[in-house]
Order: C-alpha cells, then sequence, then structure tokens
C-alpha cells in the first residue's frame, strides 16, 4: 500500500459560486488557497446595511467562517498554519483574509495586494474587511515560493480583475495544480495557456479548478491529465 502524505480539505467552494478555502496539507505543513467570503452563505443570516455581523465568533457558530484552531487572529493559540496564498484579488477568493492570525504570511501577486490595500482604506470599517497589518508577501510569474518542505509556483493567467495567478503546488506525493478563476476569451488569453503549460509539464496528481462557465473547459483537457 502507497502511502499519500498530502490532503485537500474543501471548507467552502464546493456547491457553491466563489467562496474558495482550501486547506492543503501535506506532512507537517499547511496552506490555504484562497480564504474568500461565501456570499451564498451570508446572505441566509445577514442582510447589509440593515443586519451585519458583530462578532467572529457569530461568523463560527453559523458556519459562514470554518472552525479552525491556531488560524484566527482572536485565537490566542499560535498559528498553525504556514501560509495562505490568494489567486487573486475578488473577494469570494480573498475577503476572508481579515481575520487570520497576522503571523501568518499571506502570499499575493504585487496587484492583488495593492488592490486589497486600497479596498481596505476606502471601505468603511467593518468586521469583515480589515486588511491592516496583514502580512503580506507578494510574488510575480517565475518565482519560486518555499514553505517548509512544499514548493509553489505562481503563474499568471488572464481573468476579469487584473493580477491573477494559478497555482502549482509541488508537493511529497506529486504536483496540485490549483487554477484560481482564469478565462481563455478574454484581452490576454496568452497568459491562461501560459499556466496550462506549465501546469502540463508537472504532470500533476490533482487539478482544483472552478466551473461556473464550462464553454471553453477544452482548454483544461489539453493538459490530458493522468489523475489518480
Amino acid at each position: 500500500m502507497v502511502k499519500v502524505n498530502t490532503s485537500l480539505t474543501f471548507y467552502g467552494g464546493v456547491d457553491e459560486i466563489g467562496g474558495n478555502k482550501i486547506l492543503l496539507q501535506d506532512k507537517g505543513t499547511k496552506i490555504f488557497l484562497d480564504f474568500g467570503m461565501s456570499f451564498a452563505l451570508k446572505k441566509q443570516y445577514y442582510s447589509l446595511p440593515f443586519l451585519s455581523p458583530r462578532r467572529e465568533k457569530n461568523l463560527q457558530e453559523l458556519g459562514i467562517l470554518p472552525k479552525l484552531e491556531g488560524f484566527y487572529r482572536f485565537d490566542d493559540r499560535a498559528a498553525e498554519v504556514d501560509a495562505v496564498f490568494l489567486s487573486h484579488a475578488h473577494m469570494d477568493h480573498s475577503a476572508y483574509i481579515s481575520f487570520i492570525n497576522r503571523e501568518i504570511p499571506v502570499y499575493c501577486g504585487e496587484t492583488t495586494k495593492i488592490i486589497l490595500q486600497a479596498l481596505g482604506e476606502m471601505r468603511a470599517t467593518a468586521l469583515e474587511f480589515d486588511v491592516e497589518d496583514v502580512l503580506f508577501r507578494s510574488f510575480r510569474t517565475g518565482d519560486s515560493i518555499t514553505v517548509d518542505d512544499l514548493e509553489i509556483e505562481p503563474v499568471h493567467v488572464d481573468h476579469s480583475v487584473p493580477g491573477a495567478y494559478g497555482f502549482i503546488v509541488h508537493t511529497s506525493s506529486g504536483a496540485v495544480v490549483y487554477t484560481g478563476d482564469f478565462r481563455a476569451h478574454g484581452t490576454k488569453p496568452e497568459m491562461t495557456s501560459d499556466f496550462v503549460g506549465k501546469a502540463k509539464e508537472a504532470e500533476p496528481v490533482a487539478v482544483v479548478t472552478e466551473a461556473t462557465n464550462m464553454t471553453g473547459a477544452s482548454i483544461i483537457l489539453k493538459l490530458k491529465l493522468r489523475i489518480s
């Protein structure tokens, strides 16, 4: 029997549009791929501006925020997640970094960092979007980020917001590809093609992608993946 050291846990983005919160664990290393707001789930309980959350723990009690130990800034315990990687600046992928422990680094493209910091300055003070003191660490295509034994390659993709990336995560079980949001019909389709080419070269054991619009799904099929 082959022992698999790598696991993916989905805390959002399944059976819903957006809300992506994907925990990748490899041996003792834990990273999140995106940590966004689940719009549909939030609307079940709140209606802005008349009814809004007052405490972080209320969001946990309602299941809007996943119950995670050693992750949030209102938790006194040491951080148990090593890093968060944001694919892009849309709120359904990034908004809930406002709650994370400020000792946990948040990796994102330089453009995403600028957008989120600008939004934090422009928006009215609110419980759900506060990026002050977030430990941003920016990257560009061609960079390679090491988190313990994990190697993460960000590669640009085309999307409706600038500065979007997909990730190739090199784990002890093989490469895991996370596409984030992407498109092949936009103004810079060559960026998405670059990502697809890099992902194919990595011969991934798993691919995590979204499927809100599968019209251009052939671009993923071109990967000719062998997934076990």
